[in-house]
């Protein structure tokens, strides 16, 4: 049985590429790796816990088109459904971004309360002139 003769940069192409793919392969892990820690982030202990007043909103049309009130609730709903960032809006014009305070979005938690006024308690941070509002209970407000 006869053996064909592989090329030299045949094989160099074939380590390339295995290093290459090999590299990807760890960056991804990494990357993963990265993720599930800032899901597993515990509230900074130092930071006090807030209550704000406001209407639930969806960041979408509001940042877009000043949409709120109860004349948009079912459009605020659909797009908090549909995974849109969520918001409360208080009586002075202050929007806060939300998350829960495991620091997942807050969707679920608000979108029962699209266009209603509610009271929000969990931690503020601010940074480059945004609020995030990270909730931990969330009271309607008749």
């Amino acid at each position: 049985m006869r053996y064909r003769k592989i090329a030299p940069w045949y094989m160099m192409i074939a380590f390339v590429f295995t290093a290459v793919l090999a590299m990807a392969a760890m960056s991804i892990a990494q990357d993963m790796s990265n993720m599930k820690d800032m899901h597993n982030m515990k509230m900074d202990k130092s930071a006090k816990t807030t209550t704000v007043q406001g209407e639930v909103i969806d960041m979408a049309c509001y940042m877009t088109k000043g949409e709120h009130g109860s004349d948009h609730a079912d459009c605020a709903t659909a797009c908090i459904n549909s995974g849109l960032p969520v918001g409360v809006l208080d009586k002075s014009g202050h929007v806060y971004l939300c998350m829960t305070a495991t620091h997942k979005p807050a969707n679920s938690l608000l979108v029962q309360y699209a266009a209603k006024e509610v009271k929000v308690t969990g931690i503020v941070y601010k940074k480059g002139g945004m609020d995030m509002f990270a909730v931990d209970k969330v009271e309607p407000v008749n």
